[in-house]
């Protein structure tokens, strides 16, 4: 299954666009160039556009697509913010679906986390932790890519106890 979410990615380029006018614009206002008559202060349009940054800065958009088609799982991910413009890299993780061992969802106050356990020889634990923020998705779609992450270990689990057995 394929998941991504494409209108959330336009959104969030919206949102951070807007932030990024309106800072040019209360910079411009404050130094007397843009002159609007508004009953308020420049300075109550700066705070509330910091507010906005800090907010976006701390949820951290990273938009992510997973395909569990095949043998393997594959993650594209992007991060999205403000500056995303200036470098638009995109990091494809290709992992076979037998070295994911087990799944994390670690909850806090701003994000949400998904941390993906996976078998790996190149690490002394031998296991590699894969961070990926859910913060940005709706319940339904987490759902989803729960659902498909608990196919996936189950069978894992199957298949390792039919090897010990």
């Amino acid at each position: 299954m394929k998941i991504n979410n494409i209108k959330l990615k336009k959104l969030v380029n919206v949102f951070n666009y807007s932030l990024l006018f309106l800072l040019l614009t209360s910079v411009l206002m404050h130094l007397n160039i843009i002159d609007f008559n508004l009953s308020f202060d420049e300075y109550y349009l700066l705070i509330l556009v910091l507010i906005g940054l800090v907010y976006t800065a701390i949820r951290g958009w990273q938009y992510f697509e997973i395909d569990t088609l095949g043998e393997g799982l594959t993650i594209k991910v992007n991060r999205i913010d403000i500056f995303s413009f200036l470098s638009d890299k995109e990091k494809k993780i290709d992992i076979p679906k037998y070295k994911l061992n087990d799944y994390v969802i670690n909850r806090g106050l701003f994000n949400d986390d998904l941390v993906l356990l996976i078998n790996s020889r190149k690490s002394k634990s031998n296991v590699v932790k894969v961070k990926l923020r859910l913060s940005v998705y709706s319940n339904e779609t987490r759902n989803e890519i729960v659902s498909e992450l608990d196919k996936i270990v189950a069978s894992n689990q199957f298949q390792l106890e039919s090897k010990l057995a």
